[in-house]
Parts: C-alpha cells; sequence; structure tokens
C-alpha cells in the first residue's frame, strides 16, 4: 500500500513539486526507433535536431486540482494573460521545421496564445493528449484516496487501469509512436539537404504535463517517469539530439 499523500499521487497535469506516490511504475527500455538512440557522443554529425516542449497553460480543473486527462477544457482567462508574457522566451525565438500540437482545446489555446504565428502551421496529433483518466477524470484526491482500485494505481500504474480510462501501455506507446514519426521525418528532411553543413531542424510541440515527462524519460534518459518533474505551464524544455551513422545520439556537451 501507498503511502498516505494529501494530493493527487499519479497525476501528470499536477505541479511538479507536488507529492508522488511511492510506488513504481515499471519502465520499458528505450523507445523503439527504428535505429536506437545512444548516449552522448562526439564526432560528424548527419542531422542537430532540437525538440522544444511547451506545457500547457491553467485550465479550472487544474487550478482545482482534479484531474484533467481526456477531458476537453479551455484555458482560463488570467492563464492566457500569463502566458502572453512568455513570448519572449529565448525558446520560442527562431524559425521551427515542424509545430506540433495536442489537439485538446487547451494546447491548442497555448499555441495561439504563446506562439500566435506559428499557430497556423501547427499540426494537431491526438497521440500528444495527457493520459485519459476515465471515471476519475473531474475527481479530486479527496474523493479517490479510500478507493482500493486508486489506491493500487497509485503504487503501479502500469498494471491498474482507471475504469473506463487510458492503459499505461496504450499510453506510451501512442506516446513513443509520435515521437518515432519525427524521428523519421526529420530524417529524411536531412537527405534532401546537399552538402554543407549538418542541417540543424527545431520542432515545437505543445503537450501536456504527462507527455512531456515521457518524452523525457524516454529520449533524455531520465531516471523514470516518476521522478522527472514537467515545466511549468507555459515554459519550455528543451532536447537536443543528433542522427550519426544511421543513429540518433545526444550531442557531446
Amino acid at each position: 500500500m501507498a503511502d498516505e499523500h494529501t494530493d493527487p499521487g499519479f497525476d501528470p497535469e499536477q505541479e511538479a513539486e507536488e507529492e508522488r506516490p511511492s510506488g513504481n511504475v515499471r519502465e520499458k527500455p528505450g523507445l523503439a526507433f527504428e535505429q536506437p538512440l545512444a548516449f552522448e557522443t562526439e564526432g560528424e554529425a548527419e542531422l542537430l535536431l532540437e525538440l522544444v516542449l511547451i506545457r500547457h497553460g491553467h485550465t479550472l480543473w487544474n487550478r482545482e486540482r482534479r484531474y484533467l486527462g481526456s477531458t476537453d477544457l479551455p484555458l482560463l482567462p488570467e492563464s492566457k494573460a500569463e502566458l502572453a508574457k512568455l513570448r519572449k522566451q529565448p525558446e520560442l525565438a527562431g524559425g521551427f521545421w515542424r509545430v506540433c500540437s495536442s489537439d485538446l482545446r487547451r494546447c491548442r489555446e497555448t499555441l495561439e496564445v504563446i506562439a500566435p504565428h506559428l499557430a497556423q502551421a501547427a499540426i494537431h496529433d491526438s497521440r500528444l493528449r495527457e493520459m485519459s483518466f476515465g471515471a476519475w477524470e473531474g475527481l479530486v484526491y479527496g474523493q479517490l484516496q479510500h478507493n482500493p482500485r486508486y489506491r493500487r494505481w497509485i503504487d503501479d500504474p502500469a498494471a491498474v487501469t482507471p475504469p473506463g480510462g487510458e492503459a499505461w501501455a496504450a499510453f506510451t506507446e501512442r506516446v513513443e509512436g509520435f515521437v518515432s514519426g519525427l524521428l523519421q521525418s526529420a530524417a529524411a528532411a536531412s537527405r534532401l539537404e546537399n552538402g554543407g553543413e549538418p542541417p540543424h531542424l527545431r520542432a515545437l510541440i505543445v503537450t501536456h504535463g504527462g507527455v512531456i515527462r515521457q518524452l523525457l524519460t524516454k529520449i533524455a534518459a531520465r531516471s523514470s517517469f516518476r521522478d522527472t518533474a514537467a515545466p511549468l505551464p507555459g515554459t519550455a524544455v528543451t532536447v537536443r539530439l543528433m542522427l550519426q551513422g544511421g543513429q540518433w545520439r545526444f550531442p557531446a556537451q
């Protein structure tokens, strides 16, 4: 049994500093890319790829600390005002080869506010949605804390699925499928370049806290989903990769 909590335990949309459950998510090994990721390396690169990951702004349920996954809620007006102040963050400067967003309203609205000049070109992809919490959507921790199934899910979300919700394996499979497709497209784009310096592609991805945590766990080799924090709403975290010898690798710092 997990420790008693005063906050939602396994909730990707909550702030990073909240208490997390004591159980262990059974992490699968690295992404099933056609070419596996390697670790830091030096040498000539065929392609440099920068992924700029932005977390959406707050909705009413976020502010009320309710479980919010597949439910399609708009941003709060005050959240839009807060996001507008972040338009000049350095991660948004320059051009982007590709702009992707979850198709849920809170992500689409975040992109429209934070980078309005990029919204028209965005690809809205359902694979970037947050995990669905099923019957637990809209509930707060206090309504669930004594539910035996919820307690088992807190201990091991890979083994237990919320009623009517999304299984952990389905969530990770679709997120990893999105990334695999993006890397394949980037590699194909690099082959169109003729000579000169290796191309440097940038992709902007506006999505949810849980998706960003999963991406960082798998792409950036963070220790585990549970120990990986998402950025604050509207702020960015950047992952840099390079294609070398047909494999995606982490550049040496």
